[in-house]
């Protein structure tokens, strides 16, 4: 015999439980900021980020409020946080920003004993350039869909007052959709006509530590670590090729470094080192650029090396006779030179800009092997010094290290800017 059950009865059966958002959490883990919302049952969601100013929107189906809206504790990268319906009912929580971050995960966890049905949301810190690429990403589903109803919109902000929390009211403006676009990246300029190439050099490695710190602190690791973040922020932009000299913990000798440099047609060369004294009071970066003292002799060798290979930084030197092949490359690599300084001098802003501490008389000279490159303008950074036992923990922290990169890349961009104008490349 069929069991034949009400309509209402399998309406009910069927209809869920409303949604509850029962608490917000957040906390720190290294570098990663974690946001969890604890909720009475499993739902679905979408994650997504927002621009102009940056934001983290969370969309979920219609769900009550069981929490005071100034539940939790914000950190360095959350501003605050608002929450409303959408036309189509469904939830909206906005997180503001303090600084461009981007969502690395956004996923559920089942209850369990002590714990509730989860939605976890980690986000990491990022640069402008990221946090622009990732406008188009939807963790979670990108079609969730709402009921269907137009609830009145209601919305609250969160703000700091005496180191708590407190929700006020604001106005109930429309909630944007999703951005649904790729923001294009900023070209340098209209005359950009190519991707430059740009050489970063992990200064030692291997069996050469080089200096050494508290701890045992070892520059070769920073150089490594600085280089890498380099690298990743230039090619973040979309305007940069990027070689790495080294990529791990091996020795390459000083002149294969330049030859690196050249092998690649490098468009700028650009070594990492950390500095260290016997004044442990000294701290700062510095710029180095190649001497002029170095370059008579310099160029002599360099002439004597390369008079039967041909082109060097424009120069036909193999159709040259040793003494006018030795007069060209020298007027070569003093252009070279003057580039080298011109770059400086923006690494130099972009320091200050970003507030990274510069000795006085932050760009010096010397014959470091590394900056002798004919043809590649280039210049060797000592980003700190080692012996100081502030700095030298400084150095080794992923927060400093983004802070030295983006200050480099910052230098890069506005060198190019004025090549550009100036339509020498």
């Amino acid at each position: 015999m069929m069991l034949v059950l009400p309509c209402a009865v399998l309406n009910a059966a069927s209809k869920p439980n409303p949604l509850i958002v029962e608490k917000i959490r957040i906390g720190e883990h290294g570098l990663k900021t974690r946001v969890v919302l604890d909720f009475n049952r499993k739902t679905d969601f979408r994650v997504f980020h927002l621009a102009n100013p940056p934001r983290i929107v969370i969309d979920m189906e219609p769900a009550q409020w069981h929490i005071a809206k100034a539940q939790f504790m914000l950190n360095g990268l959350l501003k605050g946080y608002r929450s409303g319906s959408l036309e189509d009912g469904l939830t909206r929580v906005i997180f503001d920003l303090n600084k461009p971050a981007v969502i690395s995960e956004a996923y559920t966890l089942p209850a369990k004993e002590f714990e509730k049905d989860r939605l976890v949301v980690d986000l990491t810190p990022s640069t402008q350039n990221l946090f622009d690429g990732k406008l188009s990403d939807v963790f979670g589903n990108r079609d969730l869909a709402g009921p269907g109803a137009a609830p009145k919109f209601t919305s609250g902000y969160a703000e700091m007052e005496n180191n708590t929390m407190r929700a006020i009211a604001a106005p109930a403006n429309p909630v944007m959709a999703p951005a649904a676009y790729m923001a294009p990246r900023d070209p340098l300029s209209g005359k950009q006509h190519k991707r430059y190439t740009i050489v970063v050099d992990a200064g030692h490695g291997g069996e050469d530590p080089g200096a050494s710190g508290p701890g045992g602190i070892k520059e070769k690791n920073i150089t490594l670590a600085i280089a890498k973040e380099i690298e990743r922020q230039l090619q973040e932009t979309g305007r940069y090729n990027v070689v790495l000299t080294r990529d791990r913990d091996v020795y390459i000798k000083l002149r294969e470094r330049v030859d690196i440099s050249r092998r690649v047609k490098g468009d700028l060369f650009i070594s990492i080192h950390a500095d260290k004294i016997g004044r442990t009071g000294v701290r700062g970066a510095s710029i180095y650029t190649l001497s002029e003292r170095a370059s008579d002799a310099e160029t002599q060798r360099l002439a004597d090396d390369e008079n039967n290979s041909g082109v060097v930084a424009g120069v036909d030197l193999a159709s040259e006779s040793q003494d006018v092949a030795g007069i060209l490359l020298d007027l070569a690599m003093r252009e070279k030179m003057n580039d080298s300084k011109l770059l400086s001098h923006y690494l130099e802003s972009a320091f200050m800009s970003n507030n990274v501490r510069l000795l006085p008389n932050s760009h010096r000279a010397a014959g470091f092997a590394v900056l002798k490159a004919p043809d590649v303008p280039s210049v060797l950074i000592e980003t700190g010094f080692l012996s100081n036992m502030d700095e030298a923990k400084l150095l080794t922290t992923p927060q400093f290290q983004r802070s030295i990169a983006t200050a480099i890349v910052g230098g890069v961009d506005s060198y190019f800017r004025k090549i550009l104008a100036l339509q020498k490349i």
